[in-house]
């Protein structure tokens, strides 16, 4: 029989307790807290009201180590979890919700590769405004990104289809996640690529494609999954409490995919026409150009569907919170990565529009992002040190409920296949 592990709720228990059964219930769902440091990093530099002003760069140079610390910190705390309790490994990876989560790290690096490229080098000039080597550096931090990036989301959808056995009504918008990823991995290369074009063309073009290969299988897959969901809502209607914030999934695909389309746009604009070979259509005078345009129009085309996935979302986390009441724990950060991208889009259509609505709209984005964030570290801090959010793990809730999965291959330590019961897990 598995040993039984109480969670330590109360403020004044033993900190061993807390300690070791925090570490327990430590899901992959905690990266969604660095993902909302790590795109309030960007959201600094994007503000174009008072950009240059000192206390601005500050307080993004104290969001930017933060966000190292908490992010080095959580992936501590995830080794030590499967390390003081291995058995937990495979148990996270085969189930269907819990293993999603470990596309949140990727996702949360490639914020911060773009605080390091843009924030520390060009906008502080700590490495000399646009060291070769220092860019170089942060195009390796990339490439080892999306690499990670995919192979977590091969894994997921390899254990999605001969592990985890499924039914409409548990599906959640966390499916999403690992394909989400791809979308955001590919946005830093995208924007790396007219920097590397000045030291090596060669390497520029390589992650042009690279990205663009990455945004794409991303946003296909994503795609394929919203319409699940969709018909998921339709036929069940909206996600319970515990799962409802992975809604904001869907705004994740559709306003980074936007705004990594439009920078696209832009990045082969500078790599088009080429000056070799006989392909009439690189050499084109007018190949960069027209690229250009189909990448800021498409760019525009998904903001206007980002609008939509922003109302559905909060309508959505509104509608399941007033009937079965709101459960804070890491996975109410999920909100912040996608409004925050969503204001860096709107910052985006700012720059290659020309518009004055979409900058003084991507300054209010942007602050409503900083100061939403800030409120959300002010609530997180005091419960995370108490413990009183170490209750929320899908693998140990599970066992502590009783609730089996059917998977579509029989576990040989158990010997036997057992149906997962929904209505235990949502009890």
């Amino acid at each position: 029989m598995a040993r039984a592990y109480p969670v330590c709720i109360i403020p004044n228990s033993r900190l061993y307790c807390t300690l070791t059964d925090g570490i327990r219930n430590f899901t992959p769902a905690w990266f969604y807290v660095t993902m909302g440091f790590s795109i309030i990093t960007v959201n600094f530099m994007v503000m174009q009201w008072h950009h240059e002003n000192i206390v601005l760069k500050v307080l993004f140079l104290i969001f930017f180590f933060s966000t190292l610390l908490v992010i080095s910190a959580f992936i501590g705390l995830n080794i030590a979890r499967y390390t003081m309790f291995p058995d937990l490994w495979k148990k996270v990876w085969d189930h269907p919700d819990e293993a999603m989560y470990f596309s949140c790290l990727p996702i949360s690096f490639i914020p911060f590769q773009n605080g390091m490229s843009e924030g520390i080098d060009l906008w502080w000039g700590f490495a000399g405004h646009n060291s070769a080597k220092f860019l170089y550096f942060t195009f390796g931090f990339w490439a080892a990104t999306t690499i990670l990036g995919y192979a977590i989301a091969f894994v997921c959808f390899k254990k999605m289809i001969t592990v985890h056995r499924h039914d409409m009504k548990n599906m959640t918008g966390a499916w999403i996640a690992p394909f989400g990823a791809l979308v955001v991995d590919g946005s830093a290369g995208t924007i790396m690529t007219p920097f590397l074009q000045e030291h090596n063309p060669s390497l520029a073009w390589f992650a042009a494609l690279w990205a663009t290969m990455t945004v794409m299988i991303g946003l296909s897959m994503a795609i394929l999954i919203m319409a699940i969901l969709l018909q998921r809502m339709f036929i069940d209607g909206l996600p319970p409490a515990k799962h409802i914030w992975s809604s904001w999934s869907v705004l994740s695909v559709t306003t980074q995919a936007g705004f990594t389309i439009l920078a696209l746009g832009g990045a082969y604009n500078t790599l088009l026409p080429v000056d070799y070979g006989t392909s009439k259509l690189l050499t084109h005078p007018a190949i960069g150009e027209i690229v250009y345009a189909i990448g800021v129009t498409f760019g525009m085309v998904l903001w206007f569907v980002s609008i939509f996935a922003l109302i559905f979302s909060i309508w959505a986390v509104w509608t399941v919170s007033r009937k079965e009441g709101l459960i804070f724990g890491p996975n109410c950060w999920a909100w912040l990565f996608p409004f925050g991208v969503f204001a860096i889009h709107t910052y985006g259509n700012a720059l290659y529009f020309d518009s004055q609505f979409f900058r003084v709209l991507s300054i209010i984005l942007n602050i409503t992002t900083i100061l939403g964030g800030t409120g959300m570290i002010i609530i997180t801090v005091p419960q995370f040190f108490r413990g009183t959010m170490f209750t929320y793990s899908y693998v140990v809730d599970d066992e502590a409920a009783g609730v089996l999965y059917n998977y579509k291959q029989v576990d040989t330590e158990v010997g036997v296949e057992v149906s997962r019961s929904p209505s235990v897990e949502e009890k």
